[in-house]
């Protein structure tokens, strides 16, 4: 599609820049309007002469300098490439495969690439060379093998890593399997793979391209979407105009950077539209046989038709299943040309997509206008979400928080959900950037959001899409691929789902760097590396707990019993009747143990209870300077704080079969004070009646509890803490949810 044209050069730009210590660079100064040409842009920079040859020069990872023509692969973007750059580095002629005629050709220098007798010397060959001609197993007809360790060529200082992403490839696609996808399928099943991989909010290109290779999430590197306004320095990014390529909107540290501050070469990250994948596939094979001081030693290639087959036809569509095979067999080149260089058995190779894809058409659009008056008074990014931000910044009528007043359940069947930005989803992380406006639409999937109905209907009786992205990140249509493979990769391995931030440390473990500071968990994808680099490591703890006391009773009187709300209930009762059998009074049986076992179970809270249950983990490490104790029950384990007055954590285990039974308002009420915790660190259930703004919630449930008599440990005054009581209704209904 027109709207990826440039993505895949911009992002290179960076490690191009001419300060790399600074990522974002702030300037002063409006953004000129998005449909200019780039030659406005490129005037600013020094002149290149256009005058020339590219002859033996194409891809060159050295740029040359004004003003000097170039031929790397961003000259296209700067419209700085020599004259003859397609003549030399865009040749077609021959294909990019071997004929059986072709082998042992003579060379000619006009052919995209070779099957003449010195082209494995030259490092020219077609990758179907050794297979057509010389009798090779292509790559496909192997068995899967264990690849116990890096087999890699004399001069290989280290394996390479390439890494192929895959726009819009939607996580579903690889139930097609080895009939449209036989080469991504073996990667699949020889190698390491996720059921899916998680990309971030929103689910487009830009903010999950540049979160794959620095590892931080949108609101950390800046791209927090396709398209975007930064009131800083009052410029506008989008696909189209050349803004993007200025480095001041680009956050963070990306791989390839990370690479070359320590010392290792990188290769091209992203590549203008008009280079045929085949020819990017040739190239990195051409620059992996170069020598080891020149060779890069990490690599990317990002194929984007199948992102176009899904915004133009639909992910259901049969006709997804020929941009399936088209990217399929570019991979199968790839690895055949690994194959016949023996370097696949070196090459750690990773396999991602960016974003999944959802069905979606003009007809389910919903438009502000329905909901609102003055939406000339508004900016509105449109489509999978919708993001508000007032058309002048200066106008002191603009009111965010009207506007989500207004736009809130308006309609039965409204399609989409209006947040100020700092009320969105914490597991979002999109928030914390200037460049986020302070209205955000929620949009459902399979929907659109739109200003005004003529916005929406350029094209009259004619829409011209039937998928997009951008949804909710944890929508199964915007699921997207993980596969591993290489010697560093484990061998027939499953992994659980996992979000893209974690994907910037495996590479650099792959490559054996430092990570930058990043917003994954290093160490997290441990499991799927056959010899993990960074074993994460514990901080020492800096307050261990101490044994409780030995209380026998209390000295002050806390306020807390359970029989004022049951002895009203029990009034007139002659006797106590409790039956032991099914079918038990609940309340009598704990009237009874209120009047009869107190001190048994008292003294039940003095005994050594195994922890492994509810502390499989170990213990929490405690990183303040604090006294506590840890004070043992059969169901859950605390560490309760002297200084607070209630738990730092609680632990405990719950079952699949587990019985989450109400209780009812008289056991509900109940609190016992603790024998282990000296009355002046305990909390007191006077203060807590004389407070009507403040509530307590147990933090271990005592609905969760195994048995009757054992749920009197869960009543605790050491199980408490203060809560508003609307908070406790919604933290009571969310455990609630949880062990269901």
């Amino acid at each position: 599609m027109l709207q990826l044209k440039w993505v895949f050069s911009v992002i290179y730009l960076l490690s191009r820049c001419s300060v790399r210590e600074a990522y974002v660079i702030r300037r002063s100064g409006k953004a000129e309007s998005s449909d200019e040409s780039f030659s406005g842009f490129l005037s600013d920079h020094p002149f290149n002469s256009l005058s020339g040859s590219c002859k033996n020069r194409c891809f060159e990872l050295v740029e040359s300098e004004p003003p000097n023509c170039r031929c790397d692969n961003l000259c296209k973007t700067y419209n700085t490439c020599c004259s003859d750059f397609d003549e030399h580095c865009l040749k077609t002629a021959g294909g990019f495969e071997c004929g059986k005629e072709r082998c042992g050709e003579t060379r000619n220098e006009q052919h995209a690439c070779h099957c003449s007798e010195d082209c494995m010397t030259k490092g020219d060959c077609c990758t179907n060379y050794r297979s057509l001609c010389k009798g090779d197993a292509p790559w496909l007809q192997g068995e899967c093998e264990e690849i116990k360790s890096h087999e890699c060529p004399a001069g290989f200082v280290r394996p390479p890593v390439i890494m192929l992403s895959v726009d819009g490839f939607r996580a579903s696609y690889m139930k097609r399997g080895r009939m449209v996808i036989p080469n991504i399928e073996k990667l699949r099943s020889c190698g390491t793979h996720a059921p899916y991989m998680r990309p971030v909010y929103p689910t487009k290109t830009y903010p999950n391209l540049y979160t794959i290779t620095t590892g931080l999430y949108p609101e950390s590197h800046g791209i927090v979407g396709n398209s975007m306004h930064d009131p800083g320095f009052d410029a506008n990014f989008n696909i189209r105009g050349k803004e993007k390529l200025n480095h001041r909107w680009w956050g963070g540290q990306p791989i390839w950077i990370t690479a070359v501050k320590q010392g290792i070469k990188a290769g091209t990250f992203f590549w203008p539209v008009g280079i045929p994948l085949e020819r990017r596939v040739l190239t990195m094979l051409q620059w992996l046989h170069l020598r080891d001081t020149e060779r890069p030693y990490v690599y990317a290639m990002h194929s984007e038709q199948l992102d176009s087959y899904g915004h133009k036809l639909g992910p259901h569509s049969t006709e997804i299943d020929s941009a399936l095979k088209d990217i399929d067999k570019v991979i199968g080149q790839l690895m055949n040309g690994l194959k016949q260089m023996k370097l696949h058995r070196c090459v750690n190779i990773i396999l991602v997509g960016d974003h999944g894809m959802e069905e979606a058409h003009c007809d389910r659009t919903e438009f502000l206008s329905s909901y609102m008056y003055n939406t000339e008074d508004i900016i509105l990014i449109p489509g999978s979400l919708g993001r508000i931000r007032a058309r002048n910044p200066n106008n002191s009528k603009y009111d965010s928080k009207a506007i989500v007043a207004n736009l809130t359940c308006k309609k039965p069947d409204q399609h989409f959900k209006p947040y100020l930005k700092q009320h969105l989803p914490k597991r979002l992380h999109y928030a914390n950037n200037h460049r986020i406006e302070e209205v955000h639409l929620m949009v459902e999937r399979k929907w659109h959001i739109a200003r005004k109905f003529y916005e929406s209907k350029r094209n009259p009786g004619k829409c011209g899409f039937a998928g997009d992205h951008g949804y909710d990140n944890k929508i199964n249509s915007m699921q997207t691929i993980f596969l591993g493979y290489g010697p560093s990769f484990k061998f027939k391995t499953k992994i659980p789902p996992f979000e893209n931030i974690e994907l910037y440390n495996v590479m650099c473990d792959l490559l054996d760097l430092k990570p930058a500071p990043n917003n994954g968990t290093h160490g997290s994808l441990n499991q799927l590396l056959r010899a993990p680099v960074h074993i994460p490591s514990m901080p020492e703890e800096v307050s261990k707990p101490n044994p409780a006391g030995p209380i026998t009773s209390l000295n002050v009187d806390l306020g807390c019993t359970c029989e004022d709300k049951l002895r009203s209930k029990s009034r007139g009762q002659r006797a106590l009747k409790v039956t032991l059998v099914r079918g038990y009074n609940l309340e009598s049986l704990w009237l009874c143990l209120l009047q009869n076992k107190v001190e048994e179970l008292n003294q039940r809270l003095r005994q050594v209870i195994d922890d492994n249950k509810n502390l499989p983990y170990g213990r929490p490490a405690v990183m303040i300077r604090t006294k506590y104790y840890i004070l043992h029950h059969s169901d859950y384990i605390s560490g309760y704080s002297e200084a607070l007055s209630m738990p730092l954590w609680t632990s405990y285990t719950v079952s699949k079969q587990v019985d989450f039974t109400p209780l009812t308002e008289a056991l509900s009420n109940c609190v016992r004070p603790d024998i282990r915790v000296p009355s002046v660190y305990s909390q007191s259930c006077s203060n807590y009646r004389a407070d009507k703004q403040i509530s307590y919630s147990f933090l271990y449930p005592p609905q969760l509890s195994s048995s009757p008599e054992v749920r009197y440990d869960a009543v605790l005054i050491t199980n408490t803490v203060p809560m508003y009581p609307a908070f406790k209704r919604k933290c009571t209904l969310k455990k609630l949810y949880l062990v269901r």
